[in-house]
């Protein structure tokens, strides 16, 4: 779940246009578009859905191994639903009509790296939804401003860098207040299951954001939705190995985690606020380091965070409208949008 929010120019005319098209967009949910299927073969990426309906091994043969490298079935060394079959030189010149770096290489947004696009994502409208999901190896350039440009750029270590003090600072002051309201065993049991329970609430509160909101689909015929989804989420679809957008920018989470202080602090009781915030911002730190390793760590076969790891590039490169979860897949089981991990 990559969260790309930054500020930008004309607040203004976008905030007056944003209720009406937003609604529109979340009722219809935009016009069907062609939804990629990806395959690898020997490190490159091709999108077969134009393809995949003329297969003559049938579409669902691709749609099984969407996602993953088919070197070893186009070569026939591995059996795919009980077939193994050694593909010709056509079947490979034909692959390569589909590579998606030959499309970046057409695409006027792409040439140069040192163009800004941001103000121009909406003018693609019906072709945005296929565009986001057709990954580019690179960055892309959002704001001409250089100040602009640099806020929207985060190193992973920022993250803990920023709000672990922070964390701890609460934390502290929590267990301190029920230390001397109850007791040390029964104030460090409040103050852990309290910290535990933020914990929890910011998991439900990712998995909320991811699937509802980053993956709303814009209004395809409005500039507005698609520009607002683009800074949601759209860039992270589209540049998912982009190491410095991987992780919330600490000047807009400011204000946010600014915002939930307010409420909370208002809400609850000074001891319950601390444990309580402590441990949601904590989750939410968790989050972020989590995420960033899954797209650049190297975690071992069949481990845990393995299996997270492929889980997270199921949804990149197989299926966008499964694997929600980051930190867990717990709300992924409730909510049924369990994805996929290795085969």
């Amino acid at each position: 779940m990559r969260v790309s929010l930054y500020v930008f120019p004309h607040i203004e005319t976008f905030m007056l246009q944003l209720p009406l098209t937003f609604r529109a967009g979340m009722v219809d949910g935009g016009s069907e578009a062609p939804k990629p299927l990806l395959v690898y073969l020997d490190g490159r990426l091709y999108d077969v859905a134009p393809f995949a309906k003329k297969h003559p091994g049938g579409e669902k043969v691709l749609r099984r191994l969407a996602g993953d490298d088919i070197g070893t079935f186009m070569r026939g060394q591995e059996r795919i639903m009980s077939v193994k079959h050694d593909h010709s030189a056509a079947a490979y010149n034909i692959l390569e009509q589909y590579a998606v770096e030959k499309t970046h290489k057409k695409d006027v947004l792409l040439m140069d790296e040192t163009t800004p696009i941001l103000w121009k994502v909406g003018d693609l409208k019906h072709d945005y939804w296929t565009w986001i999901h057709q990954p580019y190896d690179g960055t892309i350039r959002l704001f001409k401003s250089d100040v602009l440009e640099g806020m929207t750029r985060t190193s992973w270590y920022t993250v803990p860098f920023v709000w672990m003090p922070l964390v701890l600072y609460f934390a502290f002051m929590g267990l301190d207040e029920m230390y001397r309201k109850q007791g040390f065993l029964n104030g460090f049991t409040a103050s852990a299951l309290l910290f535990s329970f933020g914990f929890l609430m910011w998991t439900l509160l990712e998995y909320i954001l991811h699937r509802w909101v980053f993956h709303f689909k814009p209004d395809p015929d409005s500039y507005y939705q698609i520009t607002l989804h683009f800074l949601l989420h759209g860039l992270h679809h589209k540049t998912p190995m982009d190491g410095d957008r991987l992780v919330f920018p600490p000047t807009p989470a400011l204000f946010i985690v600014g915002f939930f202080y307010f409420i909370y602090s208002s809400l609850l009781p000074f001891s319950v606020f601390c444990c309580f915030a402590s441990g949601k911002l904590f989750g939410y730190i968790c989050y972020d380091m989590v995420h960033y390793y899954l797209h650049h760590g190297s975690p071992e076969p069949s481990s845990t965070m393995h299996f997270r790891k492929v889980y997270h590039h199921n949804h990149h490169f197989k299926d966008f409208d499964l694997a929600y979860g980051i930190s867990t897949v717990l709300w992924d089981h409730v909510f049924q949008t369990v994805g996929l991990g290795p085969l």
